[in-house]
């Protein structure tokens, strides 16, 4: 969404995306060889830095009456999977690649009403914006070409975690899921449109919520 700053005119672009590419705050990327900083990040503060303003500058944009707007992108269309890949691959000179190794604080539960376009999603509730933790995706190495990759998946079925490193699965609590060094994230909604009707998602998901239970709201659309 690109907006003028003289007449508050507003253009939309709509893109369809696979997954949200997270950068990490400037802070974050420290110097050196050594990537891996003493405090952590916040999920929260990556989706911030998405959807940020920024100020189109020269002639980039032009309104028909103005010359000078911002950008920002927003969420216009709540997917039921949501994939959150954090970029923590980075160029330092040289075709080289370098990891950022601080770790992310996320949460189980994730409301992404803060990053959604309120104007394409106004006909949604609250609990529509509310996502379950379902999978969290690690890469262990320190090279963009090598390394190793394992996951923590809920199992909505038996409402339990579960380690798949290759075709070893070792059942696990939601307190070593949130240590792990996320690559990327996977979050279900909770509440998802079928057939008309908004229903819960999943048998049980993480944070205790029963399955394919009807909700209020049944009635409303969603922006497609």
């Amino acid at each position: 969404q690109v907006t003028c700053f003289a007449c508050d005119n507003k253009s939309n672009t709509v893109e369809p995306f696979w997954d949200l590419s997270l950068e990490f705050p400037e802070r974050y990327h420290c110097n050196g060889r050594e990537t891996t900083c003493q405090y952590p990040c916040l999920l929260t503060e990556m989706l911030a830095k998405f959807t940020e303003t920024e100020a189109l500058e020269g002639k980039i944009y032009a309104c028909n009456q103005c010359n000078k707007a911002q950008k920002q992108l927003l969420v216009c269309h709540l997917p039921q999977i949501l994939r959150l890949h954090l970029k923590r691959f980075r160029w330092s000179g040289r075709n080289h690649r370098e990891k950022i190794g601080v770790h992310v604080n996320f949460d189980e539960i994730l409301n992404m009403e803060p990053y959604c376009c309120r104007k394409s999603l106004k006909s949604l509730m609250a609990d529509h914006f509310i996502y379950d933790l379902s999978a969290v995706v690690m890469h262990h190495g320190k090279g963009f070409g090598s390394g190793h990759y394992t996951a923590y998946c809920y199992n909505s079925d038996g409402g339990f975690w579960v380690h798949c490193n290759d075709s070893k699965l070792t059942m696990c609590t939601m307190e070593e899921v949130c240590k792990a060094q996320a690559y990327i994230l996977f979050y279900t909604q909770r509440v998802t449109l079928m057939n008309g009707h908004w229903r819960m998602s999943g048998l049980d998901s993480p944070s205790g919520k029963q399955a394919n239970t009807e909700v209020n709201g049944s009635n409303a659309k969603s922006d497609s």
